[in-house]
């Protein structure tokens, strides 16, 4: 039999851009044998990183269209009433169901407020992908606004990066972010790493409030889609845990998965990029 070839889709938060994958990136791109074998796409979301010079929308809606065109996937159509339509021979419109060769499958891999781009594009484009995670997530309505992202968390993330953009002070502003996101006692190398990717590919504060009213307003789709796995790190001390539970019994079910990280904070990869990659490979061996 013909080995798969597994290619994937990443997606950060709130603020950040691809090159804050940093570690794990490189652990997956070395990797050199399934499931990391196809085409690794770590996509900026619109108005950050390689892309910061562009604007954000302010809708979860509008950021994954913008982003599934980066992925090559916008020329295709893959809404379940669409591609019923197409089986009966309507070609209106040009739109085509994406080809999957039988050696390939696509993944989605997705952060915070990337997570809510997931939950958007699993619902409106569900043949894109066969599998998905969605890691320390959120959603209105699901879950209660202090939970989402916890007060005194907001007050010094929020504070930090208002200060930081409006003084220019990067510095300080990436100790914050890290000082809420990350658990791990390796604090210099990867703030300075952080520090130089704002310094290279600034996010204006304009973007950040565009994908903050995104975040904030996204409305969640209804149940229905290829469930998620949902992977939450209990000590998480920005978005609390429950939010992921929440979404897991909304969306979640037992065939997908939901698991537990004993350690890491909000931003998983950077706290475990060895442990996060070994989930994903073993994972994708046991599920196909």
């Amino acid at each position: 039999m013909r080995p798969v070839r597994t290619n994937w889709v990443f997606l950060r938060g709130l603020g950040r851009q691809s090159g804050h994958w940093f570690q794990f990136r490189q652990i997956l791109e070395n990797y050199g044998k399934t499931p990391f074998d196809g085409d690794l796409q770590f996509l900026d979301l619109p108005g950050s990183g390689l892309d910061c010079h562009g604007q954000s929308p302010s809708s979860i809606a509008g950021i994954t269209d913008a982003l599934r065109e980066k992925a090559g996937m916008a020329s295709y159509s893959s809404s379940p009433s669409e591609v019923q339509s197409m089986a009966r021979g309507n070609r209106a419109g040009g739109a085509r169901a994406r080809p999957v060769p039988s050696s390939e499958r696509n993944c989605l891999f997705a952060i915070s407020l990337g997570g809510m781009v997931a939950l958007d594009w699993l619902s409106r484009y569900r043949h894109d992908f066969d599998h998905a995670f969605i890691v320390n997530s959120s959603a209105r309505g699901i879950s209660p606004f202090y939970k989402r992202m916890a007060p005194s968390a907001a007050w010094k993330l929020l504070g930090g990066i208002f200060q930081g953009k409006l003084r220019g002070d990067v510095q300080s502003m990436e100790e914050a972010v890290f000082g809420v996101s990350c658990n791990v006692a390796d604090h210099g190398e990867k703030v300075q790493h952080w520090v130089r990717l704002q310094k290279e590919h600034p996010m204006t504060l304009p973007n950040f409030l565009h994908q903050l009213r995104a975040a904030l307003t996204f409305k969640p789709p209804e149940p229905g889609f290829k469930s998620p796995v949902f992977l939450v790190s209990r000590n998480d001390r920005l978005v609390s845990p429950q939010c992921s539970d929440d979404l897991y019994r909304r969306y979640g079910s037992s065939d997908a998965g939901y698991f537990v990280h004993p350690f890491a904070g909000h931003d998983l990869t950077s706290d475990d990029p060895e442990g996060t990659a070994d989930f994903l490979a073993r994972y994708i061996a046991i599920s196909g």
